[in-house]
């Protein structure tokens, strides 16, 4: 089971950095507790599949630290910004570019579904133990903090934050990586911001 956030899969491509999106100005109301936390979790991470651009910034501590960014552009756009540079996809071809040279690398169609969805679309609310923890800001927006766990992922799970529109805006995870520890955290903005743009390298 895939509880990874799913720009943290960036650092498995490169090492990258890049800049933070600006927060949110405004801070919406308290979001309500759900009936059903699994069934809310799950319900924000369909409708986050279903945007049309976003933005993703990933900050990753553990052996070393990595920063990372990413922006989408429906239906088949990203542009990674790394340490090295920009790096694009396009409909599933990954425009390697390194050393003023530009290689086509395909990419599998599942590492970009799980760029597009935080938990997976055939989950169902009864395999995940989920714990409403409560009101949180984050960046400037009142969310609701999740806990979510999974038998076949870490035992700690994830965090999960979700703002008043029902969308993920930070989701955190720890675990071991080659027996080290590791803190990923994922902070998403600019939903469906028409100026987002992702053009060919």
């Amino acid at each position: 089971m895939r509880l990874l956030p799913a720009a943290a899969l960036l650092c498995l491509l490169m090492s990258a950095c890049s800049q933070p999106s600006e927060p949110t100005a405004s801070a919406p109301a308290i979001p309500a507790a759900a009936a059903s936390p699994a069934q809310a979790v799950l319900e924000a991470s369909q409708r986050f599949g279903q945007l049309r651009s976003f933005q993703a910034h990933l900050q990753l501590r553990g052996p070393r630290t990595v920063e990372a960014g990413m922006t989408f552009v429906a239906p088949d756009r990203y542009r990674l910004e790394t340490e090295a540079g920009a790096q694009t996809i396009i409909n599933g071809t990954f425009f390697l570019q390194q050393a003023g040279e530009v290689r086509q690398v395909p990419v599998p169609p599942e590492l970009l579904a799980q760029w597009r969805s935080p938990i997976p679309a055939d989950t169902a609310a009864a395999e995940l133990q989920v714990e409403d923890l409560g009101a949180e800001t984050v960046g400037g927006q009142t969310t609701r903090k999740y806990r979510v766990r999974h038998a076949s992922a870490a035992p700690d799970g994830m965090l999960y934050w979700i703002n008043a529109a029902g969308l993920p805006v930070r989701i955190e995870r720890q675990g071991q990586s080659n027996g080290q520890p590791f803190q990923a955290t994922v902070t998403y903005t600019r939903f469906d911001d028409p100026t987002l743009q992702v053009a060919l390298p």
